[in-house]
């Protein structure tokens, strides 16, 4: 397994002076039924989450101005699941920390049923976020927890449920187009519009080696993934590693 020194490499700091970055991380996680475990680890990290990675930015000089977060919460659309995505709007932080804390405290594992899940259209959801425009330095950033692989895109052309999202993309090329330019895909029409800037924009998945994770990670570029084990809902994952892979997303 390849280290977090050998993924991240080593920082190039020049100067003693902190740049200040306005930053928009925005949660997704998977919820269904094997999840409980990775879950209540994420429930852990959120009263302390901006002091914890102003700790972990201090060692690349990077300094947090304004800190968003948004929670996605997917399980499966194609169970007709009408819990299949939840959305938070942006917390700011630290003034909004209990209620970031409340919301992440309410999500509860269940559904799903048999893998795969919809990761993907959850991501779809998370690139069309409203992140932050102000400010001379920026920051997007989705960081994406599942155990499990993915439906794919093309399944739609087979039916939806009523709830299944609208414009979503058809294949993960589009995906790919989205993710490779600032503009937005689909049309300014859309309420469902990319809004990450190309320069901003970073992934961070901590999902296992399966369709689609390890194809993005290797097509899409500022995309760190760290490996979970298949199925067992994130008992795996360190919180050491989520605060280190965000602190360099911003870096």
């Amino acid at each position: 397994m390849t280290s977090l020194q050998d993924m991240l490499g080593t920082p190039e700091i020049g100067g003693d002076f902190m740049v200040e970055t306005n930053v928009d991380i925005v949660f997704v996680i998977d919820a269904t039924e094997s999840m409980q475990p990775l879950i209540d680890k994420v429930k852990k990290l959120t009263l302390s989450f901006r002091s914890e990675l102003e700790r972990g930015l201090a060692e690349n000089k990077r300094a947090i101005k304004n800190l968003r977060t948004k929670v996605i919460v997917f399980r499966d659309y194609y169970l007709d699941d009408k819990y299949a995505l939840e959305e938070s709007p942006f917390f700011d932080l630290p003034k909004d920390n209990t209620e970031f804390a409340r919301y992440v405290s309410g999500i509860k594992a269940g559904g799903g049923g048999d893998e795969p899940e919809s990761g993907l259209e959850a991501l779809a959801m998370a690139m069309r976020a409203p992140f932050v425009k102000e400010g001379d330095k920026r920051r997007h950033i989705i960081i994406l927890f599942t155990d499990a692989s993915a439906h794919k895109y093309e399944q739609q052309f087979d039916g939806t449920p009523d709830n299944y999202p609208p414009a979503m993309f058809k294949n993960l090329g589009e995906l790919y187009m989205a993710w490779g330019g600032s503009q937005d895909f689909l049309g300014g029409s859309s309420p469902y519009r990319v809004r990450m800037e190309t320069d901003a924009k970073r992934l961070v998945l901590f999902a296992p080696s399966v369709y689609p994770w390890d194809d993005i990670e290797i097509n899409l570029e500022n995309v760190l993934r760290k490996d979970l084990d298949k199925g067992r809902g994130g008992e795996d994952m360190d919180l050491t590693d989520v605060i280190t892979l965000l602190s360099s997303s911003v870096a």
